[in-house]
C-alpha cells in the first residue's frame, strides 16, 4: 500500500502527558504493523490516550490524541487491528532515552521487509534544524540518530561559534544496514570501499552516508556517525590539514558524549589500542605521506593501523606532556595557512624533529593512560530536539538514491534511477532536476539546459536547478578561451532572475552568490552589488579558491590592491592546486603592473 492510495490518511494532533486510569472507559488492544504494538489505555469521546511500546526495546511512548482519523487497508474484528500508517504530531516525545519533538511517525513493518528491493521500501525524511535525514530503517533508531546529531551540533556550535556549523544543507542517507548500503559506496579499484560510512562535501549540499547502528552496539555505531559529521565541522581546514590529522581529529570527536551542561571527547577507543599494541607504528614520515589514494587509507588490512596511529598522534598532541603539546600544536594550522608544507609546519610548531616526536609518541602509547577531554557548556544540550517527519513519495526515493549515486561518480546507475523516477511521475520536477545536474557533470550543456528548464516549467523549488540554469546560460556566452564580454540586457536580466530565485530559495548557497557577483563584474554597471555577492560567497566558503580569485579581481577593479594581494596569498602556497596558483599569479602580476611596489 502506498501513500498514493485514495484511502484516508491518519493524522492526529498529539501531546505528551500522564495516562490516567478511568474505570468507565474500557481499554482495547490495537496493533499497527508488525513492529509496534499499541494499546489504548484510556479512550474518551475526544481526546483519548494512546500508549505504545516498541518491541525492539525502544521504550514506552504515550500520546494524547485529538480528532483521530484512521488510515487503514485492513480492519480485523478481534479487538482492533490496524495495518497501515499513523502520523502523529507531538510537542515532545521520548524515543530510546532521547527527547525529541515535532512531527512523529509510526513505521509500517513486516516479516519480509528485508526481501523488498531498497528503492521500493517505505522511505521517510526527518528534518531537524541542521539535518535532512532520509531512511527506510527502524524509526526509533533514526530518531535517536537525529537527536544525537543535533546534540553534537549544539555542543560544537557553543564551543566554536554559530558560524562553525553553518553550511549548505546536510543530507544524511541512513541505510538500514551495511549490506543495503554497499551498492552506494564509492569504488576503490573497482570494488566498494571498505568503509562503515563516508562524508562527501559539495557546494550545494554536504552528504553523509551511513548504515544504522545495530541496536546491540549503538555506541559503536554513533562513533562512525560522529566521525563523519566531524569532517563537515572541520571542512574549512580540509585543504590545509594532512590526511592523518583530518582523520585523527574525526576519531577524537567520534567519542562525543553529553550530559546536561557538559560534553566529553577523546575517550580511549579500544579497537585502536588493540591494533596499536598488536602491530608496529608507522614512521611519522610515512604517516604524513598517506593520501586518499594510498593503500594505507583504502585497503582493509592496512587502514586499521593508519586510523589507529592517526588517532593516537592527535590524542598525544591534544592531551600529552601535561598540556604542553596542545599549546605548541595550536600553531600548526596557522603555519599551514602561511604556506609552510605539512612536515615543516609540524616540526616548527612542535619545536622538535619528527624522530623526537615519534619517540614521545611511543612512550605515550606504552604509558597506557589516555584521558578524555571534558568540556563545559553554558546550555543544556541534552534538552529535547525539534524535528519533523514525513513519508516521501516513490519518485523522491528514486531521486534521492540517484542523487547519492551521482555524487560518488556512479553516473550510469544514477541515470537509471532518474529515468525510472520520470516514468513513475512524469509531472514531477525531481527527475528532470537530477538529469539536468547529471548532464551538467557530463559537460553536455545543451541537454543540461533542456532538463533544467523542464524542471522549472514543472514547478521546481530546488535552488540548484535555478543556479545551474543561470550558469549554463552564462557559460554559453564565453569565447573559445573562456573569456566573457558584456551580455545583452535581456539575457543578463534572465540570468539574474534565475539567480534571484536560487538565492531566495537558499540564501547561503555560495555558487549563486559568486556567479551573481561575476555577472555584475562582466556587465560593469553595478560593482557595489558585485562586491556584496562576492563577499557573501567568500564568507560562506572562505576556503574556496575560485571565490578568492573572483573577489581579488573585484578588489583590483575597485582599486584595493593591498586587500587583493591578501586575498590571493593562500592561493600562492606551494601545495595549492596548480590551476588556482597559476590564476593567482596572473592576477598578482596584474596588481604589480597597475600598482608597482615602489609607488
Amino acid at each position: 500500500m502506498s501513500l498514493a492510495s485514495n484511502e484516508q490518511h491518519i493524522k492526529a494532533q498529539a501531546r505528551i502527558g500522564p495516562v490516567k486510569d478511568d474505570p468507565d472507559q474500557p481499554a482495547f488492544p490495537c496493533v499497527i504493523g508488525s513492529r509496534w504494538s499499541f494499546g489504548v489505555l484510556q479512550q474518551l469521546h475526544r481526546p483519548f490516550w494512546l500508549a505504545g511500546a516498541d518491541k525492539t526495546g525502544g521504550g514506552l511512548i504515550c500520546f494524547r490524541l485529538q480528532q483521530p482519523v484512521f488510515y487503514s487497508s485492513k480492519l480485523k474484528t478481534r479487538g482492533l487491528q490496524i495495518w497501515g500508517w499513523l502520523l502523529l504530531t507531538p510537542v515532545a516525545v521520548s524515543v530510546a532515552g532521547n527527547a525529541v519533538g515535532g512531527t512523529f511517525m509510526i513505521q509500517p513493518g513486516g516479516a519480509n521487509l528485508h526481501l523488498t528491493p531498497l528503492e521500493q521500501r517505505h522511505w521517510f525524511e526527518i528534518r531537524t534544524a541542521h539535518f535532512n535525514i532520509f531512511s527506510c530503517g527502524d524509526l526509533p533508531e533514526v530518531y535517536r540518530l537525529a537527536g544525537k546529531l543535533e546534540q553534537f551540533c549544539s555542543a560544537y556550535s557553543e564551543l566554536a561559534g554559530a558560524e562553525s556549523v553553518e553550511s549548505p544543507p546536510i543530507i544524511v542517507m541512513a541505510f538500514p544496514d551495511h549490506a543495503t548500503m554497499e551498492p552506494y559506496l564509492p569504488l576503490y579499484r573497482g570494488k566498494p570501499g571498505n568503509m562503515a560510512a563516508f562524508f562527501k562535501r559539495g557546494s550545494d549540499e554536504n552528504l553523509i552516508v551511513l548504515s544504522l547502528p545495530d541496536a546491540r552496539s549503538s555506541a559503536a555505531g554513533m562513533e562512525v556517525i560522529f566521525h563523519e559529521y566531524t569532517h563537515l565541522l572541520f571542512r574549512r581546514n580540509a585543504r590545509l590539514w594532512p590526511l592523518w590529522l583530518d582523520e585523527g581529529m574525526a576519531e577524537i570527536y567520534s567519542t562525543f558524549q553529553t550530559s546536561g551542561y557538559a560534553a566529553r571527547i577523546a575517550s580511549p577507543i579500544p579497537r585502536h589500542l588493540q591494533t596499536l599494541r598488536q602491530g608496529n607504528l608507522m614512521p611519522l614520515k610515512e604517516l604524513f605521506s598517506v593520501t586518499h589514494d594510498s593503500p594505507q587509507y583504502n585497503e582493509a588490512r592496512r587502514q586499521g593501523m593508519f586510523y589507529a596511529e592517526s588517532w593516537l598522534l592527535t590524542h598525544y598532541l591534544m592531551n600529552g606532556s601535561h598540556g604542553q603539546n596542545r599549546a605548541r600544536f595550536s600553531r600548526f594550522t596557522a603555519l599551514l595557512r602561511q604556506g609552510e608544507l605539512p612536515e615543516e609546519a609540524f616540526t616548527n610548531a612542535m619545536q622538535a624533529s619528527l624522530p623526537a616526536v615519534e619517540n614521545g609518541l611511543r612512550r605515550y602509547l606504552a604509558g597506557g593512560i589516555f584521558l578524555p577531554i571534558n568540556l563545559k557548556l553554558s546550555t543544556d544540550v541534552s534538552r529535547s530536539v525539534a524535528l519533523n517527519t514525513h513519508w516521501i513519495t516513490p519518485v523522491e526515493v528514486y531521486y534521492r538514491l540517484g542523487d547519492e549515486l551521482m555524487r560518488i561518480d556512479k553516473l550510469e546507475m544514477a541515470n537509471a534511477f532518474f529515468d525510472q523516477g520520470k516514468k513513475l511521475a512524469p509531472a514531477s520536477p525531481l527527475p528532470e532536476e537530477g538529469l539536468g545536474v547529471l548532464a551538467n557533470l557530463r559537460k553536455d550543456h545543451a541537454e543540461a539546459l533542456n532538463h533544467l528548464q523542464a524542471a522549472i516549467r514543472l514547478g521546481s523549488r530546488n535552488y540548484l536547478t535555478y543556479y545551474l540554469c543561470a550558469l549554463e546560460a552564462f557559460k554559453a556566452t564565453a569565447d573559445h578561451e573562456d573569456n566573457y564580454s558584456r551580455l545583452p540586457d535581456k539575457l543578463a536580466a534572465e540570468i539574474c532572475g534565475d539567480l534571484d530565485r536560487s538565492i531566495e530559495l537558499m540564501p547561503d548557497f555560495g555558487p549563486s552568490q559568486q556567479l551573481y557577483g561575476v555577472l555584475e563584474m562582466v556587465q560593469g554597471e553595478d560593482l557595489a552589488t558585485a562586491g556584496r555577492h562576492l563577499q557573501r560567497a567568500v564568507r560562506l566558503e572562505p576556503e574556496n579558491p575560485s571565490y578568492l580569485l573572483s573577489f581579488a579581481q573585484y578588489l583590483l577593479a575597485t582599486q584595493h590592491p593591498t586587500a587583493a594581494r591578501q586575498m590571493l596569498a593562500p592561493l600562492l602556497r606551494p601545495d595549492m592546486d596548480a590551476r588556482f596558483r597559476a590564476e593567482a599569479e596572473k592576477i598578482n602580476a596584474d596588481i604589480s603592473r597597475a600598482y608597482p611596489p615602489n609607488q
